[in-house]
């Protein structure tokens, strides 16, 4: 075999090296190429199983929608498992909801009266009774209700528009209620920590010794009592539907506490007690009259009982009711590594969504 001298000349090694060039530039660019297809293709899957956890979220929801529409309320609360249904597997997913109660909370946005302004001196007071018993400063009630005002008067040691565009950065008031609950982190003197945190003291457990609680008053306040989101909410009613008594079916221990002056803890542990012998859920409101607790006598001359129920209507000046209205729902859906959640409040009675959020 004869080799080509020419082969091995100058202009062939060069040829010979554009060769390998070109053909190692190519391999590399294959490389480059197929990471970068490869990342997209992670992308989009990533965003596929993102939105079919969302449509497995949403199917949560409706499915949260229409166990209220469809199931009586008493047999809700009875049940228990209900509001909390187990994870369903639906084809390569997973589905769930959750639905709780949000009357049974001091609606914040109702220390304004909506008609005309002024200060709801009976939200007021119990919130300020709520906030006592979790250490939290009885003056940080008026930050919210400057925020939630049109005036730009400040309400004790509030804060108004000059005291939010002396911030660094500025931040605009709103002058009107919240949507949502998330929002009270942008007023005065408050963030998660105290909204979303424990505000159980240290030496709580030490002062009450649960060695000498019998087993239901062990239930009856649990550490998730002591975080503020579980006391509090707010939330806009539809149209002029505003009720600010509370749901005690659905209220916890400390905003059972506050719904008066002159509740005491004897009347609220039974009030609690006689819920869990109920099932869960107290049908009557007049069921408690019947109770030495609720006979105490306030300084109108009302008993307690009567202060609380009223005549049992909305305009009666009766703090509390039995039939829960506002619901917290959360749909929640997974799907391969994605996981969404939708969440809304529902008003029962006028069959509305009053905010709806998807994450």
């Amino acid at each position: 075999m004869k080799i080509n001298p020419n082969l091995f000349s100058k202009n062939g090694m060069i040829i010979i090296m554009l060769v390998v060039s070109i053909g190692s530039a190519s391999f590399f660019t294959s490389i480059t190429y197929f990471k970068e297809m490869a990342t997209e293709y992670e992308i989009s899957k990533t965003n596929a199983q993102g939105y079919k956890a969302f449509l497995l979220a949403r199917a949560g929801m409706q499915g949260g929608l229409g166990a209220l529409k469809k199931i009586p309320e008493e047999v809700l609360y009875q049940s228990g498992i209900a509001f909390n249904p187990p994870p369903v597997p639906l084809g390569n997913g997973t589905i769930f909801y959750k639905i709780s109660p949000e009357d049974g909370k001091i609606n914040i946005n109702y220390l304004i009266r909506a008609y005309d302004q002024q200060p709801n001196l009976r939200v007021q007071e119990m919130l300020q009774k709520l906030y006592e018993q979790l250490s939290i400063p009885r003056e940080k009630i008026f930050p919210i209700m400057d925020w939630i005002d049109e005036n730009s008067e400040e309400i004790g040691n509030g804060a108004e528009i000059f005291y939010y565009n002396g911030l660094k950065p500025p931040r605009k008031i709103k002058n009107g209620p919240l949507f949502t609950l998330s929002e009270l982190t942008s007023v005065k003197g408050y963030n998660r920590k105290l909204i979303y945190e424990s505000l159980k003291s240290s030496d709580y457990d030490k002062n009450n010794s649960k060695d000498f609680l019998t087993e239901e008053e062990k239930l009856l306040v649990t550490d998730l009592d002591f975080v503020l989101s579980n006391n509090i909410t707010a939330y806009l009613p539809y149209r002029d539907t505003s009720d600010d008594r509370i749901n005690i079916n659905a209220a916890p221990y400390h905003v059972v506490m506050s719904l008066s002056e002159y509740m005491t803890k004897q009347a609220a542990m039974k009030l609690l007690k006689f819920k869990l012998e109920k099932g869960g859920y107290i049908k009557e409101l007049k069921d408690i009259e019947k109770f030495a607790e609720f006979q105490t006598k306030t300084a109108s001359g009302f008993t307690l009982y009567s202060e609380l129920a009223g005549d049992g209507t909305a305009v009666s000046g009766g703090r509390v009711k039995t039939k829960g209205e506002i619901y917290r729902i959360v749909g929640v859906g997974k799907f391969g590594k994605a996981m969404r959640r939708v969440t809304c409040l529902f008003d029962l009675p006028n069959d509305q969504i009053l905010f709806y959020s998807e994450d």
